[in-house]
C-alpha cells in the first residue's frame, strides 16, 4: 500500500509542476525597488466621509470608536494642495482609537510614468509616531505583484476643521514582465 500511495504522490507533484514553472515563467525575477516621496492632503467633508459609526466615541478624535472613513484624498508633489497632482488615496480606514486608524486603500496614480497604476496598502497608523510605517501589500500596471511600505510623517493638522497633510515616502519592489 505504501510505495501505491508514494506513486500517487509523485504524479500528483509532477502533474503541479509544470503549473508552477508557467505561472513564474511569466515574470524575469528582476527586482526593482521603487522610492516615491510626496504629500496627502486631509479635507474633512471634502475627501473623507464617515459612512459608518458606533455611539462610543473616543477622546481626543473627531471619529467614534469603529467608524469607517471612506477617503478620496488628493496626492501632490509638494506639501500645497494647489501643487501638481500625482494621484488619490481611494479606499477607507476604520478608527480603532484616538490614535489609530486601520487603511484597507490604493493609492491611484492619475499623471505622470505611473498613470493609470496603483498600489494596494493595508494596515494600522498610529498617528502618536513621527514616522509610520503601512504595508504596501499589492498592485496593478506598474505595479504589479508589488510589496514594501510606506512612511507617513504628519506635518500639519487642524484641530478645529480636521484638515491634516502627511509627508508620503513609498518603497516598492516590483518584478517586471518579460
Amino acid at each position: 500500500m505504501a510505495p501505491y500511495s508514494i506513486l500517487l504522490l509523485s504524479l500528483l507533484f509532477l502533474s503541479l509542476s509544470p503549473t508552477f514553472l508557467i505561472a513564474d515563467s511569466a515574470y524575469s525575477g528582476d527586482e526593482e525597488t521603487v522610492h516615491l516621496h510626496f504629500y496627502i492632503h486631509f479635507i474633512e467633508n471634502q475627501t473623507e466621509v464617515v459612512v459608518a459609526k458606533s455611539d462610543i466615541r473616543v477622546p481626543g478624535s473627531f471619529y467614534n470608536f469603529g467608524s469607517i472613513v471612506v477617503v478620496d484624498n488628493p496626492l501632490t508633489e509638494g506639501i500645497n494642495i494647489t501643487s501638481n497632482p500625482v494621484g488619490k488615496v481611494q479606499g477607507l480606514f476604520s478608527v480603532m482609537d484616538s490614535l489609530t486608524v486601520v487603511w484597507s486603500a490604493n493609492i491611484v496614480f492619475t499623471t505622470g510614468q505611473y498613470n493609470g497604476s496603483s498600489l494596494a496598502i493595508l494596515g494600522p497608523d498610529d498617528i502618536t509616531k513621527a514616522v509610520r510605517e503601512v504595508s504596501i501589500v499589492g498592485g496593478s500596471g506598474y505595479f504589479r505583484r508589488a510589496q514594501g511600505h510606506i512612511l507617513l510623517k504628519t506635518v500639519s493638522v487642524d484641530f478645529d476643521t480636521g484638515d491634516a497633510e502627511a509627508e508620503v515616502d513609498v518603497y516598492v519592489d516590483t518584478w517586471r514582465s518579460k
